[in-house]
């Protein structure tokens, strides 16, 4: 497995067992939760590096291509324990929109920060610790749009580009997948709108380098984080936080 585990089928399947191990009292609480206060699974890295070093890696260095693996394989997870209650499904639902949020990530320095990072980091997966100076209001954002093709029928969706300020593409051409591609340029929006797009609460916050780590006569840098989804409205300004994502 090890020598194919960048091909991503292995490594969703690898990330499910993972998931399955690690995480069942996770898995467990998003199953029976019925207010849907429990919306994120969290992964210890630590864990993740034990189970699977070269996974591990993987993640760490290419967050963007492997965490929407986590989300499907924490689906799959959710699914496959399910299966093996007998309890209804008024009790026990499957939370389609549960995020995998990583944490604990290994204590170095390229890892860990406490100065803002910068244009080189872009695409990395790190943790930041600093203080919260500004927290923005709380707002919908679209993560995607699903289109229907008028010439095969097929129906797929665009992604929000998080680089662009969450802006969404006017897709050029269908991109319907499989083995015979139509490339057509005439699709219209999914037929309802709760079909055709998918939003989501999101928050700007501002941190600030924290000054006693800083040393003497430097000025402290801030940087603006986006928190979706649940993690809106979990810190107020004058916190001490850290926050662990992809720097964009």
């Amino acid at each position: 497995m090890s020598d194919q585990i960048s091909n991503t089928t292995v490594a969703q399947g690898a990330m499910q067992m993972f998931l399955e191990e690690y995480c069942a009292v996770g898995i467990q609480a998003l199953l029976f939760d019925t207010d849907d206060e429990v919306m994120s699974l969290h992964i210890d890295m630590h864990e993740l590096l034990e189970f699977n070093h070269e996974l591990a890696m993987l993640l760490l260095e290419s967050p963007s291509k492997f965490l929407p693996l986590f989300n499907i394989a924490c689906l799959a997870a959710q699914r496959s324990l399910k299966q093996q209650t007998t309890v209804s499904d008024s009790i026990c639902t499957v939370k389609e929109d549960a995020q995998v949020r990583v944490t604990h990530l290994p204590n170095h320095p390229t890892l860990q920060r406490t100065r803002i990072p910068g244009s080189e980091d872009v695409g990395r997966l790190l943790s930041i610790s600093g203080t919260v100076i500004r927290t923005g209001l709380v707002k919908m954002m679209e993560t995607h749009r699903v289109y229907s093709c008028t010439k095969c029928r097929g129906v797929f969706s665009v992604n929000a580009e998080v680089e662009q300020y969450n802006y969404i593409p006017k897709p050029v051409r269908c991109l319907v997948p499989g083995p015979d591609f139509c490339n057509s340029t005439a699709f219209v929006p999914a037929d309802s709108a709760e079909d055709s797009q998918r939003c989501v609460d999101y928050q700007e916050i501002k941190i600030q380098e924290q000054v006693g780590r800083l040393t003497l006569g430097t000025i402290p840098r801030a940087i603006v984080v986006v928190l979706e989804r649940d993690l809106v409205d979990k810190a107020k300004s004058g916190d001490s936080v850290t926050v662990t994502g992809v720097v964009t």
